[in-house]
C-alpha cells in the first residue's frame, strides 16, 4: 500500500470579507486570527491597522442544520422469519399482559406502598427522591419494572415477577435477553428461573455476592443480560421468573425491554472485517504497537476505521508522527483507512477551518461526512461517517445536507437487507458508556433528531468514542431503543481508547466526578457475516481479548439452534416370557428426527450403571428390586442433542 499523499488539495468554503471606512476599526489581525471563529479569509491577506472590517457571509456557505427538524420516517417492519425474536415485553404502565407480580407474605402492610415488590414506574419517577446511581440506567425507555428494597424500607425483602408464557416449540435453544440495573448488598440476590411446560423451575442466572461486588459493580449497572437457556425436547412453553430478595440493608434492582430470541447457530464462512480504534492523542507509538497486533488477529481486513481524536491537537507535527505509522505500517494495513473527526483534531492554532482541513487531508476527502463500502467474502458491510461541520454551536454541529444523508443512505442501505456501521466521535445520549452524564449526553447540536433517525433502523451500529470508558462496563454496547421507532431500536458501541482510561466516581448523576484510571491501548475488530456482526475488545498491551457483542442482522434470516424431534424409548425383552431374571434388554428408540444417531446410558434407581451404554442389557439377579431404566440420548448434526429417559421396569 503507498503511502498518504500529504499534500492533496481539498476545498475551502470562503466567506466574503470587505474593508471599509466607519464600521469597525482594528488593530493588524493576521488572517489566521479571523480564521479561529470559524470563518476563511485568503492566506495572503492581512488587515491593516486603522481599518475596520465588515464580515459577510456568503449565500452558498453552509449553515448548521435545524435540530428540531420533524423525523418522518416509517419504522422498518421485521418479524421472527428475518429477527428470530419470540417474544417482546417493553411493559406500561400497568404492567404486561399475563404478567404477574407477588411479594412474600411478610411485606403485607409493611413498608413503603408504592415499593412492595415489584413496580411498574419510569425511570423520572424512580429517581424522584433518589438517586444513588439509579439515573446511570440510561437503557430505560418509558416504563420500566422495578424492585427496590432500599426505598421499600429497612425490611427484609422477597418479590418475584413471572413473565406470560413464551412458545419454545421446535426450538433447541432460546436466548433471554432484557435491559438489566443491578445494585446489590450483602445478603442480597437476584435470579432468574425458567419452567418449562408447567414442569419445576431451573435456575440460569444468579446475581448475589459471589458474582457481583457488593455496593458497586460497574458491569451490573445498565447491562444487557443475554442467557442462552437449552429447551427440552418436546417442550412447548417456557415462563421465565426474576426474583429479589435481602434483607434490611438490600438495595435494588430494575429491568426492561424483555425479549426471548431463537439462539443462532454458530457463524459459517468468512467474514468481512475491519479493524475499529479511537482516541489516540498524541501517542503514535501506540498505534504502531496496535497496527502490528491487528495484522495477526484479522489479518485479512479490508478496513481501518478510525473514530476521532486521532491526534492530541490537530497541529501539523502531531499529524506528521501519525504520517510516518501509517509509513511504517503500509505493508500490513488494509486496503482504506475510514477516519471521523474528533474534539482534539480542532485544537492547534489556526483557527477550525484550517485544523478541519488539516483532518481533511489524512482522510483524503473534502467534507467531514461520507460513505465508504467495507468489502469482504461475506459481502459488503458499508460505512457512513459523520462529524463536526462547523466551529460552532456546540461540539457537533451539522448541516440539514448531512443530516438528510445520513437518512437516505440508511434508508438504500436498508432497502438492500444490508447491516450499516455509523461512525461518530462523540456518543449519543443515553447510549454507550457515560453518555447518561451531562456534558456527554448532548455533545450532538442535533443529538434528539439523529437518535430519532436511527431508533427506526435496527440494523445500524453506531461506534463512537471520545469517553475512554472501560469496555467492562455494563453500557460498553447497547441497544438505544426510542419511543417512535423500532422496538428493537439500533445499536451502539464504546471503540474505548488507545490512550488512558476513564471512569465516574460518584453516587449522584448531578455530582459526578470523572477520574483517569490507568493508561491503556485497547480497540475493536469487527466482522461481518451478512446474518450478524460480531465486535470485540482487545487489548494491546496486555493481549488479551476483553469480551464481544454479536449483533445479528434483523432483515435476513439467520441459521436458529433447532429442536431434535424426541421419540420416547421402551425397554423390551428378547426373552420369550418378558422382563424376568437372568432376561437380556434392549430398547427402542421411538420416532426420532431422521439420521438420528443414539447414545445410550442405563440406570438403577436414577443412578448410572458402570460400563452399561449400549442398547443391550443383562438384568442378572443382582437388580433385582431396583428400577431399571435407559437414557437416550439423540444427535443430529446442526441440532441440539435430546436425552430422554425411558419408564422404569422391576423384578421383585
Amino acid at each position: 500500500m503507498p503511502p498518504l499523499n500529504r499534500s492533496r488539495p481539498h476545498l475551502r468554503r470562503a466567506i466574503v470579507v470587505a474593508t471599509t471606512i466607519g464600521l469597525i476599526a482594528v488593530p493588524a489581525v493576521p488572517a489566521a486570527a479571523v480564521d479561529s471563529f470559524g470563518l476563511t479569509v485568503p492566506s495572503a491577506v492581512d488587515i491593516p491597522a486603522g481599518s475596520t472590517l465588515t464580515i459577510t457571509g456568503d449565500p452558498e456557505q453552509p449553515a448548521p442544520g435545524d435540530s428540531n427538524a420533524a423525523v418522518e420516517i416509517d419504522p422498518i417492519v421485521t418479524n421472527n422469519d428475518t429477527d428470530e425474536v419470540i417474544a417482546r415485553e417493553a411493559f406500561g404502565t400497568n404492567g404486561a399482559d399475563q404478567w404477574t407480580v407477588s411479594f412474600d407474605e411478610s411485606m403485607t402492610d409493611q413498608g413503603a406502598d408504592e415499593y412492595r415488590g415489584w413496580q411498574f414506574t419510569t425511570r423520572d419517577e424512580w429517581t424522584a427522591d433518589v438517586d444513588e446511581m439509579r439515573k446511570r440506567f440510561g437503557r430505560a425507555l418509558d416504563t420500566i419494572v422495578v424492585a427496590d428494597a432500599q426505598q421499600f424500607g429497612d425490611l427484609p425483602f422477597d418479590t418475584t415477577l413471572t413473565g406470560a408464557p413464551v412458545s419454545v416449540e421446535a426450538l433447541g435453544a432460546v436466548r433471554l435477553t432484557f435491559d438489566s440495573h443491578y445494585r446489590g448488598a450483602a445478603g442480597q440476590s437476584g435470579t432468574v428461573e425458567v419452567s418449562f411446560d408447567g414442569g419445576e423451575s431451573t435456575e440460569i442466572l444468579r446475581l448475589d455476592s459471589a458474582s457481583v461486588a457488593d455496593g458497586y459493580d460497574a458491569r451490573q449497572l445498565n447491562y444487557a443480560q443475554d442467557v442462552t437457556v437449552e429447551v427440552p425436547a418436546g417442550a412447548e412453553n417456557a415462563v421465565f421468573t426474576w426474583n429479589l430478595s435481602g434483607g434490611a440493608d438490600a438495595r435494588y434492582w430494575a429491568i426492561d425491554s424483555v425479549t426471548v430470541h431463537e439462539a443462532l447457530a454458530a457463524p459459517t464462512g468468512d467474514p468481512t472485517s475491519a479493524w475499529v480504534m479511537s482516541d489516540i492523542q498524541g501517542h503514535p507509538q501506540d498505534l504502531q504497537h496496535a497496527l502490528g497486533d491487528y495484522a495477526e488477529l484479522l489479518p485479512g481486513a479490508d478496513a481501518m476505521l478510525m473514530v476521532g481524536d486521532i491526534v492530541n491537537t490537530g497541529s501539523d507535527a502531531e499529524w506528521d508522527e501519525i504520517y510516518d505509522v501509517m509509513d511504517a505500517t503500509a505493508d500490513i494495513r488494509p486496503r482504506q483507512t475510514i477516519a471521523s473527526m474528533g474534539n482534539h483534531e480542532r485544537y492547534a492554532a489556526g483557527g477550525f477551518g484550517a485544523n478541519s482541513n488539516r483532518f481533511l487531508t489524512f482522510a483524503e476527502r473534502d467534507r467531514v461526512w461520507d460513505e465508504y463500502v467495507i468489502e469482504g467474502p461475506s459481502g459488503d458491510l458499508p460505512v457512513i461517517v459523520l462529524g463536526q461541520e462547523f466551529a460552532s454551536p456546540t461540539d457537533v454541529a451539522m448541516s440539514n445536507a448531512q443530516v438528510e444523508f445520513l437518512e437516505e443512505r440508511l434508508a438504500h442501505w436498508t432497502a438492500l437487507d444490508k447491516q450499516v456501521a455509523v461512525m461518530t466521535h462523540f456518543p449519543l445520549g443515553d447510549t454507550v458508556s457515560a453518555s447518561w452524564i451531562p456534558w456527554y449526553h448532548g455533545h450532538h447540536q442535533m443529538n434528539d433528531r439523529l437518535t430519532s433517525i436511527l431508533g427506526n433502523y435496527p440494523n445500524a451500529i453506531v461506534f463512537s468514542g471520545h469517553t475512554h470508558y472501560p469496555a467492562e462496563l455494563g453500557d460498553w454496547a447497547v441497544q438505544r431503543r426510542t419511543a417512535d421507532g423500532h422496538a428493537d431500536g439500533f445499536w451502539a458501541v464504546n471503540t474505548i481508547a488507545m490512550h488512558v482510561e476513564w471512569d465516574a466516581r460518584g453516587e449522584n448523576t448531578a455530582g459526578i466526578d470523572e477520574i483517569v484510571t490507568r493508561d491503556i491501548n485497547q480497540g475493536l475488530t469487527l466482522e461481518a457475516y451478512g446474518d450478524r456482526v460480531v465486535v470485540k475488545a482487545y487489548d494491546f498491551a496486555s493481549d488479551t481479548w476483553l469480551r464481544e457483542a454479536v449483533i445479528p442482522n434483523p432483515l435476513v434470516a439467520s441459521t436458529t439452534v433447532e429442536g431434535i424431534v424426541a421419540g420416547a424409548p421402551k425397554i423390551v425383552s428378547t426373552h420369550h416370557l418378558g422382563i424376568k431374571p437372568g432376561a437380556k434388554l434392549t430398547v427402542e428408540e421411538g420416532d426420532w428426527t431422521d439420521g438420528t444417531e443414539f447414545a445410550y446410558q442405563w440406570m438403577a434407581d436414577g443412578e448410572p450403571i458402570d460400563g452399561a451404554t449400549t442398547d443391550r442389557f443383562h438384568l442378572v439377579g443382582k437388580w433385582k428390586g431396583q428400577d431399571i431404566t435407559v437414557q437416550v440420548t439423540g444427535t443430529v448434526q446442526g441440532l441440539a442433542p435430546a436425552t430422554i429417559e425411558s419408564e422404569p421396569i422391576r423384578i421383585d
